[in-house]
This record gives structure tokens, C-alpha cells and sequence, in this order.
């Protein structure tokens, strides 16, 4: 991916200063995006802007000067195929955080993402430098699923109340005494009628069956998608439509697919999203 010398300058934009630094992480990041794009064109894979990359997009046609990443999503039957070619495709630079790629203990579960990563270390040899336009840190990118809500109210809370019911025992098996592991473990075993491997990691597992349930819903017995890790912390869900197209807005020296319904998932999300706001974020 080229880019101009000029934008790696010092800038300020929409009165917050941004340095050459933020500039070649940008751009380390926008070459991770190219490298993905190549593997959904391949394979024939939708995705979208998500989170503060789809607001940059739309207020911007970049990133939000303040922010430091990016996000994309994907529906469920897209983002597993994904996660199943992208290690292969890819594995010359990447690595892969989630539940099937992970050393236990080494990614943050709950978010219920893939995350996409160029190393764990600084690195300054050219050949590094000159695939990441001169970023010597660590850059990513996080791959939301988008799952579809289950149909009716009382579905809807019985899914939710297993996802976070697994998640929180996911969180805890690896404290808890062995007889006590085994007593939840077995119960679980019991009520989804499934064999947990006791050579493996358990709250792998456990993890992994909260995900299974997160796609238990087909596009077909839905009105509307959702992030499901969020779908239990709070009412969280767009209209399925908003995502059955893209249209591609500038971004920075590329384009990025924003879903189709941007609007309403903006305001969703954001409320008067063309309006800054200096507020908390996900973010230190």
C-alpha cells in the first residue's frame, strides 16, 4: 500500500494535533485493512467498518483524529469462514487472537472478537518497517461478529442469560477447586448434552460454547443483528438491514465498505454522532 510522503506530517485536524507517529500507525493499520480485503475478496467474504472506524468514516473520511485503531465486523457465516482460512492466508505477518487461536490466558474472551495482530514485540529490521510504513510497535485489527437476535422477547433473554452464565464460568473454572470444577462442568455437560476434553483448556471450551450460542439464530428467524457480547450488558441491536449492502466512503488515502444503514447504526450507537464530544471511551 503506497502512501504519499506528505501524509506522514505532523497535522492538526478538527483542532486536535495529531504527530507523524499516530500517522504511521494509521497507516500500519490501513495495510493491515489491505491485507484482510485481499483474503475477503478471495473467499467472497463481506465486512464493515465498525465502531470508531465506521464514525471516522462517515464524520471524517478517516479516522477520528482522536483515535488510535481499528474495528471491522463481519456476519457470522463470513466471519467464521474467515477465521477459519485468514491464519493460512495470512501467516506470513499476522497473528491471531480468539478462542481457537490463543494461548489460555492471553486474550481478552469476553469481547467475543477476533483480533488480528503484527507481533508482541517492538521490531526496527527494514523488512518490517517497510511492510508497516515505518511503525516499529504492535498494530491489529479487531474483527466483530455480527449475530442475528433471536426472534421473540423471552428467546432473546433466555439466550442472553446463557451466554452470560457460561462467560461467567468460563472467567472463573480455572480458580475454582477440582471437585467443584467438575460438579459445573458436568452440569454443563449434562444440559447441552455435549463432552468437555479434560486434557484441553476448559474455559476454552466453555468460551467456545458461549459463542456457539451467540450463532444459534438464522438470518431468516430475525429482524435484527447484533454484537452478542454486547447483547448482555444492554439492549444492543440494529435492524438487519443496515447491513444487507455496503457503500464504500473515502477513508484517509483508501475506501472503506460502510454499511448501508450507517445512519441508524450511528445514532444507535452515538446519538447526534456528527457532533464531537469530549466523553470517556474504550480506550486509556
Amino acid at each position: 500500500m503506497q502512501f504519499p510522503k506528505s501524509y506522514f506530517e505532523d497535522e492538526v485536524r478538527d483542532g486536535y494535533y495529531v504527530p507523524s507517529l499516530m500517522k504511521s500507525a494509521w497507516a500500519a493499520q490501513l495495510e493491515i485493512l489491505e491485507d484482510i480485503d485481499k483474503v475477503c475478496k478471495k473467499y467472497n467474504l463481506q465486512y464493515f467498518a465498525e465502531w470508531g472506524t465506521l464514525l471516522g468514516a462517515v464524520r471524517h473520511n478517516g479516522f477520528v483524529p482522536w483515535d488510535d485503531d481499528m474495528d471491522i465486523c463481519m456476519k457470522r457465516k463470513d466471519y467464521d469462514i474467515f477465521c477459519k482460512v485468514a491464519p493460512r492466508e495470512m501467516s506470513e505477518w499476522y497473528s491471531f487472537l480468539n478462542f481457537e487461536h490463543s494461548d489460555d490466558g492471553d486474550y481478552a474472551f469476553d469481547d467475543f472478537l477476533t483480533r488480528l495482530y503484527n507481533g508482541k514485540r517492538i521490531r526496527t529490521d527494514k523488512p518490517f518497517l517497510d511492510k508497516f510504513h515505518g511503525f516499529p510497535y504492535v498494530a491489529g485489527m479487531d474483527i466483530f461478529p455480527l449475530d442475528y437476535v433471536a426472534p421473540t422477547e423471552k428467546e432473546d433473554e433466555m439466550q442472553r442469560e446463557q451466554i452470560k452464565v457460561l462467560s461467567t464460568l468460563a472467567q472463573s473454572v480455572n480458580a475454582l477447586e477440582p471437585d467443584e470444577r467438575e460438579q459445573y462442568i458436568k452440569q454443563v455437560e449434562s444440559t447441552y448434552d455435549i463432552k468437555f476434553d479434560r486434557n484441553k483448556s476448559l474455559r476454552v471450551q466453555v468460551y467456545m460454547l458461549a459463542d456457539q450460542i451467540c450463532g444459534m439464530y438464522q438470518e431468516d428467524e430475525s429482524e435484527y443483528l447484533a454484537s452478542m457480547a454486547l447483547r448482555t450488558l444492554h439492549d444492543y441491536k440494529v435492524p438487519k438491514e443496515y447491513y444487507a449492502d455496503v457503500i464504500w466512503m473515502p477513508f484517509e488515502t483508501t475506501q472503506l465498505p460502510v454499511p448501508i444503514g450507517y445512519d441508524g447504526i450511528l445514532k444507535i450507537k452515538y446519538g447526534d454522532y456528527m457532533r464531537p464530544v469530549r466523553d470517556g471511551g474504550a480506550h486509556e
